[in-house]
């Protein structure tokens, strides 16, 4: 990569480099500051220790208080891993019950797990003086500082890690505003209440603690709150409220939803979700699995599309409409019927899809000849003549024979195949600065589309500016996609020469020169438009050129489609809320894991293989193919997209981003996009 792209002039004055991107070439010295370990970075150790006590908090948690052989240093909050000698294969993860102690004493609250195997020894068997490992620590729960009051929600044994916090913050003298929330299903399940009590009287500011049950039958004496503890949320909660939630996954989640929706930022809320050891085993196989011959197959969907739509405009005639016809419905039935796929399995010979990347130049190559040759006058390198030698199929005759309509069909499916078999390729190729060959075989998929530009573009100034005001590719709210194409188009081609021009700049070097990657890059494209002219004259070479703008213009749809409608402060971390997902299965497979933009603009030096599905992210429309289709009606593009943006806003959005999509909202021009605007960022109505 070039250092000159990403650092500032006085990073490069200083002699700083990219290290993660460098290659030493002599012997090094390198010299570590430990010293500025901050309270967040606990390092996490394996300490052995032994069983003290075990007392019953209620029928099926069970305190278990352990005195470790040294002392541990945590955050109250955090979690360790647990294992029992007598169990040695079996580890479950505990929040710590109370802040770290120099005497080395830690407590964990067990949950009975129904067929849980740790869970149930701990309930049902006397475990004093057993052997018990304890690693650690782990976790980023812990109080953060600041003056915001706090709302507290603890569901079941996942009040453990909260009188953690509470204890700490009592002894560090905190005086926030606490409001404490404790679900149970029933009175037997509440635990702990004198100690909160004793903690709510210690506590030097304002305190509530509302203890609620889910199942409390109602001729019982129960005389608190009743129903779901996220019920109590909306009326209790505080104006700028920090949350810290622990417990089922349900009622966090759930707790997020309501928090967002009440407009405390993502920032601002910390959660736990406590996940039970049967639960992760089902979720482990599917992230850890190896790939299976299978897994690297599949993604050979996308040349066996590339050779049928080759063979399809060879074939001529009627056969090119019936396979543009194909690829529609099999993307558009197959995404719709086949669902998504969320698997990540460990792929351990990355090289062959690698190579599966590579092929792509070739098939592209192939592709566009056959649509080019198939305009042209006569028989182009005598290409028909060689495929009736070949197969006995008469391609000239059928060529001559080919109806307009049918043309017009060559035309949408090869740029189509340009924009998916080129620019999706490339995407993947270009974004490995590191690697010459894939650099070289990006740039030239990408040169068939004219757009060698974007490799500049897309990963020294998108992934950079990615949903602000000053990313080209990020198309605003109220935005149509016809708009977007040439305005994103031109601006991105002003952005990458502005990038390049710096970087040269900085190199000492000429604007105007062969070293200007931009300029060479339009002459590979210049060079294709030769080669077309060379093979169907000016016929062949307007062809390819409607052909390449036609592709160019799927990846600005594409973009469009990526990122519409997001907002984010451009001095801020780019996080996969700043991206639409999907996770449909045809198109990932047929498209290089493209659809999982979330995580690839979260980390963009991720391998597409290794991408993850981020289920949480926010989903697009459907799968590529469909949300383009809808896409190019702006109408219908606006009604399906609109409510999907104002959930953006309540459910993923910052607060600083709620202000930013209040006023893009104004501008936008949408009607229930303007009146959303009128909201302010807590969520209360404006007098409109």
């Amino acid at each position: 990569m070039e250092a000159t792209y990403i650092l500032s002039d006085e990073e490069l004055d200083r002699g700083f480099i990219l290290a993660c991107q460098s290659v030493p070439l002599t012997d090094v010295r390198i010299e570590v500051d430990l010293s500025r370990q901050t309270q967040c970075d606990m390092v996490s150790r394996r300490v052995s220790g032994r069983v003290i006590a075990q007392d019953k908090l209620t029928h099926d948690i069970t305190c278990v208080r352990i005195q470790l052989d040294e002392a541990l240093t945590y955050r109250a909050g955090q979690f360790a891993q647990v294992s029992f000698t007598c169990l040695p294969d079996v580890h479950r993860s505990y929040s710590f019950a109370t802040p770290a102690q120099a005497n080395g004493q830690v407590s964990f609250h067990v949950r009975k797990v129904p067929g849980g195997v740790l869970s149930t020894l701990i309930d049902e068997q006397d475990l004093i003086g057993q052997t018990v490992i304890v690693d650690g620590p782990a976790g980023e729960f812990w109080l953060r500082p600041a003056d915001a009051p706090l709302m507290l929600v603890a569901g079941g044994s996942g009040l453990a890690p909260i009188l953690a916090l509470l204890q700490e913050a009592v002894a560090a003298d905190v005086s926030r505003s606490v409001t404490l929330l404790f679900g149970a299903r029933e009175e037997r399940d509440l635990y702990a209440l004198d100690q909160i009590q004793e903690i709510q009287c210690r506590w030097s500011g304002a305190f509530r603690f509302i203890p609620v049950l889910s199942d409390a039958a109602s001729d019982d004496t129960w005389t608190g709150a009743r129903g779901l503890v996220t019920d109590q949320i909306p009326a209790l909660l505080e104006a700028g409220a920090h949350a810290y939630l622990c417990g089922p996954p349900g009622m966090v989640d759930s707790a997020v939803a309501l928090l967002r929706q009440h407009g405390v930022g993502q920032q601002c809320i910390h959660a736990d979700r406590f996940v039970t050891g049967q639960e992760s085993a089902r979720r482990a196989p599917q992230a850890n699995e190896s790939a299976s011959v299978f897994h690297y197959l599949k993604y050979f969907l996308f040349h066996a599309l590339g050779l049928l739509s080759a063979a399809a405009i060879i074939a001529g005639g009627a056969t090119i409409t019936e396979e543009l016809l194909a690829v529609l419905i099999f993307y558009i039935v197959g995404d719709a019927v086949f669902g998504d796929d969320t698997s990540t399995p460990k792929f351990k010979h990355p090289g062959i899809l690698t190579a599966q990347l590579w092929l792509a130049l070739p098939f592209l190559t192939l592709i566009v000849f056959a649509a080019v040759w198939s305009v042209s006058p006569g028989d182009p390198l005598g290409f028909g003549g060689w495929v009736a030698r070949l197969t006995g199929y008469d391609a000239i005759a059928a060529r001559d024979a080919t109806a307009f309509g049918h043309h017009i069909s060559t035309f949408v499916l090869t740029g189509l195949m340009i924009g998916m078999v080129g620019t999706i390729t490339a995407h993947e190729l270009t974004h490995r600065t590191w690697d010459p060959v894939s650099m070289f075989v990006g740039r030239w998929l990408l040169a068939f589309s004219f757009d060698t530009s974007f490799s500049i573009e897309h990963v020294y100034g998108h992934h950079r500016y990615v949903s602000t005001e000053h990313d080209p590719a990020t198309a605003p709210r109220g935005r149509n996609v016809y708009h977007h194409i040439v305005a994103s188009t031109i601006r991105g081609n002003i952005s990458a020469w502005n990038i390049e021009a710096r970087r040269l700049t900085r190199k000492g070097l000429g604007l105007f020169s062969i070293r200007n990657a931009v300029i060479r890059g339009h002459l590979m494209s210049g060079l294709l438009v030769a080669a077309a002219w060379a093979i169907g004259g000016s016929t062949g070479a307007g062809f390819f050129v409607l052909c390449a703008l036609w592709g160019k213009s799927l990846l600005e749809i594409v973009n469009y489609m990526e990122h519409y409608g997001m907002v984010r402060n451009p001095q801020s971390p780019v996080q996969a809320h700043h991206s639409w997902n999907t996770n449909k299965r045809i198109s990932s497979w047929s498209m290089f894991n493209l659809t999982r933009h979330s995580h690839h603009h979260a980390q963009g030096e991720v391998p597409y293989q290794d991408l993850k599905p981020f289920p949480d992210a926010p989903m697009m429309i459907n799968g590529y193919l469909t949300t383009i289709l809808v896409a190019l009606v702006p109408p219908l593009w606006h009604a399906l997209m609109t409510p999907k943006v104002l959930a953006w806003d309540r459910v993923h959005a910052s607060a600083e981003e709620c202000e930013l999509a209040a006023a893009a909202n104004a501008r936008s021009g949408i009607a229930r996009l303007m009146q959303a605007g009128a909201i302010n960022p807590a969520g209360d109505q404006s007098m409109v």
